[in-house]
């Protein structure tokens, strides 16, 4: 069986925690990023141009 240090386990956690923070991060500013420059083009266009 194989032993692995108290030490290690509590970094590998950490790491483990971090990056999930970090990616949840990122796909909310990516998603508020896409949402915004969505929102800004729609009112760009002028919408029955677009349909035309």
């Amino acid at each position: 069986m194989v032993s692995i240090d108290l030490r290690e386990e509590r970094h590998n956690v950490l790491v483990g925690v971090l990056m999930i923070i970090l990616s949840l991060l990122f796909l909310f500013f990516m998603g508020r990023s896409m949402v915004h420059s969505t929102h800004v083009f729609w009112n760009s266009c002028d919408i029955e141009h677009v349909l035309d």
